[in-house]
């Protein structure tokens, strides 16, 4: 257990290091998940071509976020830092953290890990789209509208 405790401490301060870019940060979260759920997978003898549909079931959500920190980075600190973090960055590690006990629970109970990267990819529209709206709503919060008949303010 203290074994654990210092490994997850590691992490942490590893992660808090280089998380000045949350792109950079969600790069190494989820290599840092693949290695982690691979070595779960190999104990429990789990088929590793439905291993990587389940990681390509995380894919959708992470090119969002990336896509959204791109277009537009926001100012907000880091989850692994103290302060304030973006809406898009929660959501993010909601979902990889949902995603992950999931993955687990499927994993240790030898669950269909196929129907379940269906499953999971499945929510990929709605938090995507909300994580893209995210990034628009920001960027046009300041513009003045116009009415696309008239091309008058509205």
């Amino acid at each position: 257990m203290l074994t654990l405790y210092l490994l997850i401490n590691i992490i942490m301060k590893f992660l808090r290091r280089c998380c000045d870019s949350k792109r950079e940060c969600l790069t190494y979260v989820i290599i840092l998940l693949w290695v982690g759920i691979g070595v779960l997978g190999t104990y429990f003898d789990t088929n590793f071509n439905e291993l990587a549909a389940y990681f390509i079931s995380l894919t959708g959500f992470a090119g969002a976020y990336m896509y959204g920190e791109t277009k537009r980075s926001s100012d907000d600190t880091s989850i692994f830092k103290s302060g304030k973090s973006s809406k898009r960055e929660i959501i993010i590690y909601v979902t990889v953290g949902l995603w992950l006990l999931i993955g687990v629970f499927t994993i240790i109970n030898h669950a269909d890990l196929m129907g379940m990267s269906a499953y999971f990819a499945a929510l990929t529209p709605f938090v995507g789209s909300y994580i893209i709206g995210e990034t628009l709503k920001k960027e046009t919060e300041d513009e003045d509208y116009e009415d696309q008949i008239t091309g008058e303010p509205i």
